[in-house]
């Protein structure tokens, strides 16, 4: 057999799933003819695909060395570099490849997921719609195209990606997901249950689509759904550590709502668990941090902070502990005509970051001037999300670290603090899993510590501010009255009052937040007590509220 035919035999075994045969005659070939690239090129597609990372790049970048013009061997390095966690290194092979052949579709496609890694995200959504260009039926690159758009507050450019992905292949369980996801944004449940669905009709075992379907339905012992998590859960062992993490919390769920709480708790405990065990958590710098502001931040700091009739009162800031009600009292605040919902917000974070070095330390080497100059910042990037509105809602719940520099910076902002019984509060973000890890919420000693260190740093807050710049709005008034606690809130912001206040429930904002769907409905009262079930189970985090008095 001549070397050209063995190299046939070996891609008809690796097309058959025969993958040792196909190795061995590769190997057999090199011993021949340790020059013969395309057998070092399908071993490290073999190895590739078979998950040996390091063995992949090392026969691949062998077989661009024996032949470097051809396109698809840099190609393929490209793509094994880019799985290996190199992306800077992806992005310089990948550019060797586009330089042989510009018009290779998936070329284009690596070349995008590497720009996306390294935050070249419109440099990124430009390669997929390049790919697109070149291929119209390249259905991922459509689904990642989404995913930035999404990513980058395009959710009608994301909505209609991800339509155009299903339209390619219905089966596509990803973007079946993701359009299920900016559907629940939008407020339209039914028609994300739909495509949830479909994603886990596509593929059974895809976690996060039943995660974001369980989110949106109320179980009962009978339901189908409740049966297949049951299955899944009955053996483990094929799932990652991540998607182990989300069944438990699916399940948690699921059983405290057909009220059997303790099986439900032992769900919700071994999720918590298995999730803290995943990362490091440095409490003690919390502590500090907390009591840095608090030295830094004295009543002597405001004096000179007066309000003016020319300060901007654009920014209304909501913050407070997650699972606190800020998602409602947002609806509440936007659902007026003159405010703009502007969801949580990482624009002053990130500004701050850029300006202050060691915060709070830092201020003080900062001007009056440069302070002012972080203030109009943040006000340039916010009212670009609606620069009709008279006022735009972030609500960052972190924010709370950042009211006494708000208050400096930005003297017409109003800070909305919201909260929510401690218990109610902790046990709910317990009981969630987030989506950007909250380190401190899956222990419940931990949760509680950190509890209490926010309600002493509000307390510190009410105590040095200058007056009315920070309201309190307890969720349990919201929901014994509304009116009253929606006409406090327009007023506190210098707006007068509209009736549509009442109906946030109709409110056509988007809500990219845990409890989107939740502020499509009128007020209840089921989310009220709601730990008192589990209360026996809930010891460390009694006692440790308790110690500050809650």
């Amino acid at each position: 057999m001549n070397i050209n035919d063995a190299i046939q035999t070996a891609v008809k075994f690796a097309n058959q799933g025969m993958i040792g045969q196909a190795e061995k005659v590769c190997r057999e070939i090199i011993t021949a003819n340790d020059k013969y690239h395309p057998a070092y090129h399908l071993l490290g597609q073999l190895a590739f695909q078979g998950g040996r990372v390091e063995i992949a790049m090392q026969m691949m970048h062998r077989a661009t060395q024996l032949d470097g013009n051809k396109a698809l061997y840099h190609r393929d390095l490209a793509e094994i570099v880019f799985f290996g966690g190199k992306p800077n290194d992806a992005l310089a092979i990948i550019d060797r490849a586009l330089r042989l052949n510009p018009n290779d579709p998936k070329s284009h496609f690596i070349a995008a997921l590497a720009l996306a890694a390294v935050g070249a995200s419109d440099k990124a959504i430009e390669a997929y719609k390049t790919t697109i260009k070149l291929d119209p039926n390249f259905g991922a690159a459509f689904n990642n195209l989404g995913s930035l758009f999404e990513n980058s507050n395009q959710p009608n450019e994301a909505k209609k990606a991800y339509i155009q992905a299903i339209k390619i292949n219905k089966k596509n369980a990803i973007a079946q997901n993701n359009l299920g996801s900016i559907l629940v944004a939008e407020g339209d449940v039914k028609g994300a249950k739909f495509h949830f669905e479909a994603a886990i009709k596509a593929q059974p075992t895809y976690i996060e689509a039943h995660h974001n379907l369980s989110a949106l339905r109320r179980y009962k012992q009978s339901d189908d759904h409740f049966k297949q998590l049951e299955m899944i859960a009955s053996d483990t062992s094929k799932l990652s550590l991540e998607n182990q993490i989300q069944l438990y919390f699916i399940l948690g769920k699921a059983y405290s709502d057909i009220e059997k709480y303790d099986k439900s708790f032992d769900y919700y405990i071994l999720g918590n668990n298995k999730k803290r065990a995943s990362f490091q958590y440095n409490e003690q710098a919390v502590v500090n941090f907390i009591e840095e502001i608090k030295t830094f931040f004295t009543k002597s700091y405001f004096n000179k902070s007066k309000k003016s009739k020319h300060d901007d009162l654009t920014a209304i800031f909501v913050v407070g502990m997650p699972r606190s009600g800020s998602s409602l009292i947002e609806q509440i605040l936007g659902s007026h005509s003159d405010i703009h919902p502007g969801g949580e917000l990482h624009s002053l974070q990130n500004i701050i970051k850029s300006k202050i070095k060691n915060f709070p330390k830092d201020i003080d080497k900062l001007s009056d001037k440069e302070l002012k100059m972080i203030g109009h910042q943040y006000l340039e990037n916010i009212k670009k999300l609606n620069p009709d509105a008279k006022r735009i809602v972030d609500k960052m719940p972190d924010n709370y670290h950042y009211a006494g520099l708000i208050a400096k910076i930005l003297p017409g902002a109003h800070i909305i603090n919201t909260n929510r019984n401690p218990l109610d509060s902790c046990f709910s973000s317990y009981t969630r899993l987030f989506i950007h890890t909250l380190q401190y919420a899956y222990d419940l000693g931990e949760i509680g510590r950190y509890y209490n260190r926010y309600q002493n740093l509000m307390d510190h807050w009410h105590h040095v501010l200058p007056k009315n710049r920070l309201l309190d709005v307890n969720y349990e008034d919201v929901v014994a009255d509304l009116e009253q606690e929606a006409r406090k809130l327009i007023d506190f912001v210098g707006l007068d009052w509209q009736e549509d206040c009442l109906d946030f429930y109709k409110n056509k904002s988007r809500v990219n937040t845990a409890s989107a769907a939740q502020v499509r409905q009128p007020i209840y009262k089921s989310s009220i007590e709601k730990w008192r079930p589990f209360e026996k189970h809930l010891g460390p985090l009694i006692e440790t509220l308790a110690e500050n008095g809650h």
